[in-house]
């Protein structure tokens, strides 16, 4: 009995903590959405090639760190967004 109730709040925590994580999304006040892929594409090339030069001394959680630095440097933020969104956007 103990061992489905453990499955059972298992699946309730898996199921929460990924519906909590697609409730975020990249912000910029003057770049669309798709100017985000090619500064994070410039940010992963720039902090990989200064890896390069020494990568006994970074990780991977390093790597991410400082890309995701970079794109705060370059004014990208991540702003929370509704969980379910029924509006339609305007059609071009």
């Amino acid at each position: 009995m103990k061992n489905k109730q453990f499955w059972f709040l298992f699946l309730v925590l898996t199921i929460s903590l990924l519906i909590l994580s697609c409730t975020h999304k990249p912000y910029h006040p003057n770049k669309s959405e798709r100017e985000w892929t090619i500064d994070h594409e410039a940010c992963e090339v720039w902090v990989r090639e200064g890896i390069r030069d020494d990568p006994d001394t970074y990780d991977n959680f390093d790597e991410m760190r400082l890309i995701r630095q970079c794109m705060k440097d370059k004014g990208w933020q991540w702003e929370r967004t509704d969980l379910f969104d029924f509006t339609q956007p305007a059609a071009e």
